[in-house]
């Protein structure tokens, strides 16, 4: 099969950066380590957890285009950890080089440039940062879904897994709180809950926003004693109705 020349183009850059089989790359003890990490992931486990004894990340990007599966990259991330509700000031944020160009489009969103992620590091690099960072946690993020399907495009190419972890989805969590039906921006939900977000656009502004919504919109739907799950559950009844 003749491969079109920006999947051919793609390809290339893949197996010029990293060895081309799963087994290549498992020899690497930082991919090892990543591969074991993902596995020891217990999520019932989580799920169980009390809110108030909960560990969450909330976790942001910003990419070259909305298609992951079509050759669209990250070029900036940030991660936010909260105990409980409670930020503890722990965080991670990174431009990321998508060793592609970044559409002038995408730049007049988030502002990012050719020039501005040149020397920064590839995304297969800031994985060995971001996996210990997320840990065992619950994932949180505004449109959540979205992030994740870009770093689980890179995980299983390196090392054939994936992001096992629970996520909760602030849109999702804002319907089931104000009974609005439909695509929510962060504008609206940040609105909602009075939250002033301070950096449109930028990861690390979105996930601090996201991290004050959450917080918000968490405590109408459960208390400090009660399980995730019951915010999952919420979740999940938000998801049955849409597709209904």
């Amino acid at each position: 099969m003749r491969l079109n020349p920006p999947m051919a183009s793609l390809l290339t850059r893949w197996r010029t950066a990293w060895p081309w089989t799963a087994h290549q790359r498992l020899q690497d003890p930082r991919l090892k380590a990543v591969h074991a990490r993902l596995r020891a992931c217990k999520p019932a486990l989580l799920a169980r957890t009390p809110l108030a004894q909960t560990r969450f990340v909330v976790i942001d990007t910003e990419t070259t285009g909305f298609h992951a599966d079509a050759g669209d990259e990250i070029v900036s991330i940030a991660l936010i950890e909260l105990q409980g509700l409670e930020p503890t000031g722990r965080a991670y944020t990174t431009l990321v080089n998508p060793r592609r160009d970044i559409p002038p489009l995408s730049t007049r969103i988030h502002h990012i440039t050719n020039a501005d992620v040149a020397a920064a590091p590839v995304i297969e690099e800031v994985l060995f940062d971001i996996i210990p960072f997320i840990g065992d946690s619950i994932l949180i993020g505004h449109h959540v879904q979205f992030d994740i399907r870009f770093l689980n495009k890179t995980l299983y190419h390196l090392c054939r897994c994936r992001l096992p972890h629970p996520y909760l989805d602030t849109m999702m969590l804002y319907i089931a709180v104000s009974g609005r039906i439909g695509h929510c921006k962060l504008e609206d939900v940040a609105q909602f809950c009075r939250v002033t977000i301070h950096g449109r656009h930028t990861a690390y502004g979105d996930a601090m926003a996201t991290a004050a919504i959450f917080q918000t919109l968490a405590t109408h739907l459960s208390r400090a004693e009660q399980p995730v799950s019951r915010l999952l559950k919420c979740q999940r009844a938000v998801g049955q109705f849409h597709h209904l």
